[in-house]
């Protein structure tokens, strides 16, 4: 199940309806910040490169996902969005930047996991109910 059992997994209980809509929730903005993240990246790759680039496409779903996992169940749908868009803005940049510095990685691994990953620790306080 891969981020669907693990973010809404992470509510821990099913026993009340609070927790099954938190679990909603969680799962509502783990698919948009993904999909905002994605469209984000493929946007920006062809702007900059005037191709398509599926590759792009993938690692900006996993930037919008590695983005909101820290703060899924802590922020409403549209901060989701907020987070995902800013998270492919944060991977591009990144990835970037690794080039321009000579950094070999060639998955871009460090892009997706580290800034993506550092900048939703910063959006799950930014955007908290």
């Amino acid at each position: 199940f891969g981020w669907y059992g693990f973010n809404p997994g992470s509510t821990l209980t099913m026993k009340s309806g609070a927790d099954g809509a938190l679990a909603a929730q969680v799962a509502m903005n783990t698919t948009l910040a993904a999909a905002t993240g994605g469209i984000t990246v493929f946007l920006l790759r062809y702007v900059i490169t005037h191709k398509y680039d599926v590759g792009a496409l993938c690692n900006g779903i996993l930037a919008g996902l590695v983005s909101i996992t820290a703060g899924c169940g802590n922020m409403e749908s549209g901060s989701a969005v907020a987070t995902g868009l800013i998270g492919g803005f944060v991977y591009q940049a990144a990835s970037m930047l690794l080039q321009a510095l000579k950094i070999d990685d060639p998955v871009d691994a460090s892009p997706v996991h580290g800034f993506c990953g550092a900048w939703g620790l910063i959006a799950t306080g930014l955007f908290d109910w």
